[in-house]
């Protein structure tokens, strides 16, 4: 039987968390599903981890070398039997409900993303939630973005970064293979950059207010939030690859200069003053728009 929705999981050494990862996914009280986990050419093969949990919804496929987690999304994606397939990353988990709730906001044709909230674990300045409320005392601020931006339908809002908790995203299988699916190309921002695309194709996105996700912050030494400088150029990549399908398009400018004032602040000794200049005139022409 073709399952309802395939669940596209990337596995790249994670066997301390990837277990609990694939519990949470066969647990979902949505129950005619898949499991795709593609193991990314890890040191110890995750079939070995996940050797005790015989479920025949769960499939591994396995490259040899690791091609990152692009392609091991899009080997997941190329795939899902399923008419819609949703994120989680092997160290991240869902509730039991977090299909139940998410996939019902695809009844309406023109949604081709839906998302949920995410509570947050891990995060160094105490952040517990992806989406909330920013209002009194900046100081009790306990979340990432504002609640007031969701869903994300503007583009201009979404080129300012990216506002959606990964492990939260859903997405209309067909929709996410005619945008190219996840490009290759790109080792930070994958996601965000494929959210871009199915906005600009015309398909809309639907925000579930419930925390049904939770994000494991990435642990020191591992992820992009650790490697600032690899980070700041893949962003630059990102931005330019974008202006350069959209030219002239003025919020892609602006946040493609910023994103190189980045680079060359953090790779050329003694740039920092250009970098906050640039920062400065970005936040003043980012007012002026709003």
């Amino acid at each position: 039987m073709t399952p309802r929705v395939s669940v596209l999981m990337p596995a790249y050494n994670a066997e301390r968390t990837i277990t609990q990862a694939v519990a949470s996914a066969l647990a979902q009280s949505v129950s005619d599903l898949e499991l795709i986990v593609t193991d990314d050419g890890s040191a110890v093969p995750v079939a070995r981890a996940l050797e005790p949990m015989r479920d025949e919804r769960l499939r591994v496929l396995r490259t040899i070398a690791n091609r990152g987690v692009a392609s091991a999304r899009n080997a997941a994606l190329a795939a899902a039997r399923a008419p819609i397939v949703a994120q989680l990353d092997a160290d991240d988990r869902w509730h039991e409900s977090h299909l139940d709730g998410l996939l019902p906001a695809f009844a309406d044709p023109g949604v081709g993303l839906a998302y949920t909230n995410a509570e947050i674990e891990g995060h160094p300045e105490g952040y517990d939630r992806w989406i909330g409320e920013w209002a009194g005392d900046p100081r009790s601020r306990r979340a990432v973005t504002e609640r007031r931006l969701h869903p994300v339908n503007d583009l201009a809002v979404l080129y300012e970064g990216n506002p959606i908790p990964s492990p939260g995203v859903a997405m209309r299988t067909a929709a996410a293979r005619a945008a190219g699916g996840y490009p290759p190309w790109l080792t930070v921002g994958e996601d965000y950059f494929l959210y871009l695309k199915l906005l600009r194709a015309g398909w809309r996105f639907s925000y579930v207010d419930r925390a049904s996700a939770v994000y494991r912050w990435p642990q020191p030494g591992r992820g992009a939030t650790f490697d600032r400088r690899r980070a700041v150029r893949q962003q630059a990549k990102l931005y330019a690859a974008l202006a350069l399908s959209a030219p002239g398009e003025p919020a892609i400018s602006l946040r493609l200069a910023r994103e190189l004032a980045e680079v060359v602040a953090t790779h050329v000794p003694g740039s920092l003053a250009a970098w906050r200049l640039a920062r400065a005139a970005h936040s003043r022409a980012r007012s002026e728009r709003r």
